[in-house]
């Protein structure tokens, strides 16, 4: 599946590549088109100015200061003049074509101060023509310009610019191709976590589901005995149902943030009572493991933010922290004020991240360690679920962590 699509992605890219390059081949050369036709026009509006008042000799002296545009200025013009009578009053012609040509230009009364461009033989030419009088005699003027070079110009620019552009294609898809699929590749393991996680769910579902019915058969056949004797049983249950209520739970806000059903309450509450209150519920659990859990926690601190939101992202960073620290470790939840910020800090002394596990640590349904996770209850959903709640207050998560010596999860939130 992921071939198919990073093959249409580099499809895409190439053609959009070579769109693009068509398009600019093409603005560039109307641009230049442009550009010369103008210049060739002021030249022959110039050279017929000179013609008209009788100033010939830039014909045969080529340093002759007048306005010369860049390009034209430099190739050579033809003109002739014309009577009321239809003969040549005076002309400068190379090519004999020319004049046949600018005969027949001169009966049209329409072409009067304007330009055409035409092609005799195998020469293409641009003709200037406009009526003035000369002691009181209308005449007309027409001066012809040579474009083959212009447009020459304009043709191996043309073929310049599609080389380069193919040649740069033709390298540009394999890097295209490679680009794709390192794009892909983080949506490519997201889809494979998804894979795994929903396989681990189906096993976890599974399990407790087993275990509740096999209870409820126990206690069936035990009809006649009294509650006080089939308390494991019913512990049972109630232990398999909560974990099932847990995992539940997690996927449920997790569909919810993933269509912004997530509703965020926000009000001022007192961040230090919510941090002590933390500690005070997950002490017994840290007992459990013989960890210390200590809290260094400054009074008096307000936020305001979904406290309800906050205080699940807190304790999903304390009990990771517990869940991954050896017994005689330790645990500390530190609560700072700043100037701009207000930090949440739980440090342990746990088997702390490789570099690679902190790069994926909080994406969703990765799990640094399985078996330890599946023992431990976790689904690889907590930090994502944290960080989600954090950034939705304008905050992060950041990660400090060394492995065997421990990690650092800090909450940086915006005051």
């Amino acid at each position: 599946m992921f071939k198919e699509i990073r093959r249409q992605i580099t499809l895409f890219n190439t053609l959009i590549l070579i769109a693009f390059l068509l398009l600019f081949i093409l603005l560039l050369v109307f641009l230049i088109q442009w550009s010369f036709q103008r210049s060739g026009e002021k030249a022959l509006i110039n050279a017929a100015q000179h013609i008209r008042n009788e100033n010939l000799s830039f014909y045969e002296d080529k340093e002759e200061d007048y306005d010369k545009p860049a390009f034209h200025g430099d190739i050579g013009t033809e003109f002739i003049v014309w009577d009321l009578n239809g003969n040549a009053d005076r002309m400068h012609i190379v090519n004999d074509d020319l004049i046949m040509e600018g005969y027949e230009l001169s009966l049209d009364t329409s072409f009067n101060n304007s330009f055409k461009t035409f092609k005799t033989g195998d020469r293409t030419y641009r003709v200037y023509s406009a009526s003035y009088y000369d002691d009181d005699q209308k005449k007309i003027i027409q001066v012809f310009q040579e474009i083959d070079t212009e447009q020459n110009v304009i043709s191996y620019l043309v073929f310049f610019l599609l080389f380069i552009g193919s040649g740069g294609i033709l390298l540009l898809i394999p890097i295209s191709y490679i680009l794709a699929g390192k794009s892909l590749q983080p949506i490519k393991e997201t889809f494979e976590n998804q894979k795994k996680f929903i396989a681990d769910a189906s096993h976890e579902l599974r399990t407790p589901l087993t275990v509740i019915q096999t209870n409820v058969e126990v206690l069936r056949l035990k009809e006649d005995e009294v509650l006080a004797d089939n308390i494991k049983w019913l512990n049972n249950i109630g232990n398999e149902s909560e974990s099932m209520s847990k995992l539940v739970s997690q996927l449920l806000t997790i569909a919810q943030s993933d269509n912004n059903k997530i509703v965020f309450e926000k009000k001022l509450f007192d961040l230090s009572a919510l941090c002590a209150e933390i500690i005070d519920l997950m002490v017994d659990v840290a007992k459990d493991k013989n960890i210390t859990l200590n809290g260094e926690i400054e009074s008096g601190i307000d936020y305001e933010g979904d406290e309800e939101k906050l205080k699940q992202a807190i304790r999903i960073l304390v009990d990771n922290a517990i869940k991954y620290t050896p017994s005689g470790g330790r645990v500390d939840l530190i609560l700072k004020d700043g100037i701009r910020f207000v930090s949440v800090s739980v440090k342990d002394t746990g088997v702390g991240l490789s570099p690679e596990d902190q790069k994926k640590i909080f994406s969703r349904f990765y799990r640094v360690d399985d078996a330890r996770n599946r023992e431990s209850g976790g689904f690889g959903l907590g930090l994502n679920i944290a960080d989600m709640a954090v950034k939705h207050h304008g905050g992060r998560i950041k990660l400090q962590s060394v492995p065997d010596e421990g990690s650092t999860f800090t909450i940086v939130l915006p005051k």
